[in-house]
């Protein structure tokens, strides 16, 4: 359940002034490969059809979607986004598929839902938009709603692995004026989310020398040597 009926302001980055070309413009900057990202998005959330997940900036929704579809009734999906035109487009793209998806405005860094809450929490090619602090707390707010046993799953820029995506990825950081990428192309969401609390933080896949998918886990505190991280 939420805490509250309003959200706050973030000074991270929203995309809402492109929210109605967003789709297209996906399409066209990933040359065509989206669907195959999403694809195995979804292989690696390995989804039980009760699990309740979050989509931390879900944009116009199409993940999010994607989540609902696969999960039974007795799952619930909700996508957050800070942008209100991207909320309105994910809602009206549940309305015209009937999909159960929620959608509604949130921001990362103060995540209006209850402790222990979700068995997910996703975010995919979204923490590039926050500057350290805003991630750092991202990733702690990731780890309070999650239940323990809880995963999180982030998709998104990281270090790159070859030198055309070294040029991509910092010839992105200065062209766009950009600094929050640098967290990301440093590798250092990894150390973020262990500072957080997560354990067993894997690194599921990298595509393209530049986008890695990560899973981690918030631990079940009763293992021995496993403290709260507050």
């Amino acid at each position: 359940m939420t805490k509250t009926k309003t959200s706050p302001i973030t000074r991270g980055r929203d995309l809402n002034h492109v929210a109605w070309l967003y789709d297209p413009l996906i399409e066209k900057l990933s040359f065509g490969r989206e669907q195959h990202f999403r694809t195995k998005t979804m292989t690696l959330l390995a989804l039980a059809p009760t699990d309740r997940v979050l989509d931390v900036g879900c944009g116009t929704g199409t993940l999010t979607l994607m989540i609902a579809e696969a999960l039974a009734e007795q799952g619930e999906t909700i996508g957050i986004d800070a942008a209100p035109r991207m909320i309105t487009i994910a809602k009206q793209k549940a309305n015209r598929a009937a999909n159960a998806a929620r959608f509604q405005m949130g921001v990362a860094e103060q995540l209006d839902f209850a402790d222990n809450f979700f068995n997910i929490v996703v975010n995919s090619m979204f923490t590039h938009h926050l500057d350290r602090e805003l991630k750092q707390r991202f990733f702690a707010e990731a780890w309070r709603t999650l239940q323990p046993g809880g995963q999180l799953i982030t998709a998104d820029i990281d270090r790159p692995s070859t030198l055309l995506a070294k040029a991509v990825g910092w010839g992105g950081r200065y062209l766009l004026l950009q600094p929050e990428l640098e967290d990301n192309l440093q590798g250092q969401l990894p150390s973020m989310m262990k500072a957080a609390g997560f354990v067993k933080i894997q690194r599921l896949a990298h595509l393209h020398g530049l986008i890695s998918f990560f899973a981690a886990i918030k631990p079940i505190l009763d293992q021995p040597g496993v403290v709260p991280c507050r």
